[in-house]
């Protein structure tokens, strides 16, 4: 009999106390929750990480675009450019050659006229009107013609083709213009052929006395 209320009191003695369950229920409540936050805070992270990936993506994607409408808009430059290079290459003569072709119908005209109009002096009249024309056409293109005669010699604008001795001077000089030189917007075209009178050489005798 002992022995078995010995066994009844025992285990009344291990009977839970309310506060300690509620304290347990506490923490259980508190755990879970703070799972709950740490699991909240990583998904407010990771959908911030996705909309910054998204912004990232969305801005390369931009700027790809951009990129490759840059391409596009320099070859079609370049594609246009190169066609207007063509066409003034193919028609850059255009205005040149008409008015050149204004200088060979008066030539022409000049040709065809009738014989017992064409005296010594008609003649000479309207090729001095032609040579006038083409000299006013080569001035409208900048091409000027080198003076030369009667001036110094200047190699970068001459090109003697020969040359005479001559008293009187002291240096080089152009005597006859073979063929006349021309420069294009200040640069030489094609240099004056010319005949160079050049100072004559001193000859002095010296005298030598012998003993």
């Amino acid at each position: 009999m002992n022995d078995e209320k010995s066994k009844d009191i025992v285990e009344i003695t291990f009977v839970p106390d309310d506060n300690e369950e509620e304290n347990s229920i506490e923490k259980k409540e508190n755990k879970q929750h703070k799972k709950k936050s740490t699991v909240k805070e990583l998904r407010n992270k990771l959908l911030k990480q996705e909309e910054i990936i998204k912004k990232v993506i969305e801005e390369r994607n931009e700027y790809r675009d951009k990129y490759l409408r840059g391409l596009a808009e320099i070859d079609n430059f370049r594609k246009r450019v190169k066609k207007e290079k063509e066409e003034y290459q193919k028609y850059v003569l255009s205005e040149f050659l008409l008015g050149l072709l204004q200088i060979f119908d008066n030539l022409e005209r000049a040709l065809k006229a009738k014989s017992d109009d064409n005296s010594e002096k008609s003649i000479i009249s309207g090729v001095s009107m032609i040579y006038k024309q083409f000299i006013d056409f080569l001035r409208k293109y900048n091409v000027i013609e080198i003076e030369a005669l009667n001036k110094p010699f200047d190699p970068n604008f001459h090109q003697a083709l020969s040359k005479e001795e001559q008293e009187g001077i002291e240096s080089p000089i152009v005597v006859e213009v073979y063929q006349k030189g021309f420069i294009y917007n200040d640069k030489l075209l094609r240099p004056a052929l010319v005949k160079v009178a050049i100072p004559k050489e001193k000859v002095t005798n010296t005298i030598i006395e012998k003993d």
